[in-house]
């Protein structure tokens, strides 16, 4: 049992599948938490406010080690696929690294939310966490298709 946890905690380190487990954080994360904001905001509930902008928060914010595990293990990665998939496995992480600043934009304006929770700007920031938050969900879900098209061809949707 003791060799396997640490053969897991080994796994966990190792950038090429640290990344896959990040990967869909901020798809699931946001969605989570625009699901509990939308609740709380609409019951009244402020202690289940700020928990939904915190997981938001900190859903957007592991873009980050994402894209530093993601380019840690891309060399391997390619080294590891046929060649003809090297140009789309590089095409998808340089897509991931452009829309990183929207996440990084959610999680400040979740961020500017929470600061905001006690004025009477409170509302206006909620508005903007969902809309944003909305918005990045969506292009969550078109980067996680994206992903899967390229790193895992078996699952690719069909064209119509």
């Amino acid at each position: 049992m003791w060799r396997e946890l640490t053969d897991l905690w080994q796994s966990v380190r190792d950038p090429q599948y640290a990344h896959l487990l990040l990967e869909s954080l901020p798809l699931y994360g946001l969605g989570i938490g625009l699901t509990f904001l939308i609740m709380a905001f609409l019951v009244g509930e402020k202690k289940t406010r700020l928990l939904a902008l915190g997981v938001i928060t900190l859903s957007c914010a592991s873009v980050w080690p994402y894209l530093s595990f993601l380019l840690e293990a891309t060399p391997r990665i390619l080294a590891t696929r046929p060649v003809s998939f090297g140009q789309m496995i590089e095409k998808q992480t340089q897509l991931r690294q452009d829309t990183a600043w929207v996440y990084y934009l959610v999680a400040g304006i979740s961020l500017l939310a929470m600061a905001l929770t006690k004025s009477r700007y409170a509302r206006h920031g909620i508005l903007a966490v969902v809309v944003s938050g909305v918005l990045a969900f969506w292009m969550s879900v078109w980067l996680h298709k994206k992903e899967c098209e390229v790193y895992h061809p078996n699952i690719t949707l069909p064209l119509r």
